[in-house]
């Protein structure tokens, strides 16, 4: 909602570096290579659009298929570091792309391509979306994009409430939680902590710049991740995260019901998600 307030928490505060800046959007990086993690323009909260980074084969089959299904692309190359994109629309009508980057380098924590202080975290890790179609935007995800589910939480009347989606071996890039305001596109955005202790010191950080958690820390049950969130100013919700799960090419999906299990979000118990933390986005 006010840019100057947000690019200053999410470098100040959050540690992140800012890269570039370019038609009033500020682009952030987490300062371990030189690509952005995160894009900041002034505005409405929640997605303006999401990216999965995909090698140049990758794109070019994808972009073959999409095409051969009906779905509409658009082909983008106008951010920083990236060498080549494909934009389209969930179900849900969120724009997600796909991008080839020119940095593709490992990430190197003695080697940083920009300053950044001991809590910084060391990348972006996933993002979770509300979508007010769940199975709609899972099966386009599973059928065109080669994403696997991990999990999932079905409600009494067999639809999914939340779903976890692998594109890679990490138990979750995509997250999906139902909500009813299609105006409301994330759920939260996460950051990957190197440890327990890191995401400690972070919070340490959080709470002597007069910020407080909204949730945890704790244990996810699905994909088994460490987790601690807040809200940013202007309202859009973060998570932290460490030690998340690997799974199995071959895996089965793993579904849980929800009249069978009152705590969905935390295996240690000792953590209540409230009601706004389960059913609001930005």
């Amino acid at each position: 909602m006010d840019l100057n307030e947000a690019v200053e928490f999410y470098t100040d505060v959050v540690g992140l570096v800012e890269l570039e800046r370019a038609d009033d959007v500020v682009y952030l990086g987490c300062g371990l290579d030189e690509n952005y993690d995160l894009g900041l323009v002034e505005g409405q909260t929640g997605v303006e659009h999401f990216a999965l980074r995909v090698t140049a084969d990758e794109l070019e089959e994808y972009a073959t298929h999409l095409d051969d299904v009906g779905v509409e692309t658009e082909r983008v190359s106008d951010e920083p570091g990236q060498t080549d994109g494909l934009r389209f629309s969930l179900p849900s009508d969120v724009d997600m792309e796909l991008v080839t980057v020119a940095d593709s380098s490992y990430h190197h924590p003695v080697k940083p391509e920009a300053d950044r202080n001991a809590v910084t975290p060391r990348d972006l890790d996933h993002i979770n979306l509300m979508t007010h179609d769940v199975d709609s935007d899972m099966a386009f995800l599973e059928d065109h994009l080669d994403f696997a589910v991990s999990d999932k939480i079905l409600g009494e009347s067999e639809f999914t409430i939340q779903a976890w989606l692998r594109h890679g071996r990490f138990h979750h890039d995509v997250g999906l939680s139902n909500g009813n305001d299609v105006v409301r596109t994330l759920h939260h955005l996460a950051f990957q902590m190197d440890s327990f202790d890191h995401m400690k010191k972070f919070c340490d950080r959080l709470a002597s710049k007069g910020y407080r958690l909204e949730i945890g820390p704790s244990r996810h049950n699905a994909g088994g991740n460490l987790f601690a969130y807040f809200w940013a100013p202007g309202g859009n919700r973060i998570e932290l995260t460490a030690e998340m799960a690997t799974v199995d090419p071959d895996a089965e999906t793993g579904v849980r019901e929800i009249d069978r299990e009152t705590n969905t979000v935390s295996t240690w118990g000792g953590v209540v998600p409230t009601k706004e933390f389960l059913e609001e986005g930005s």
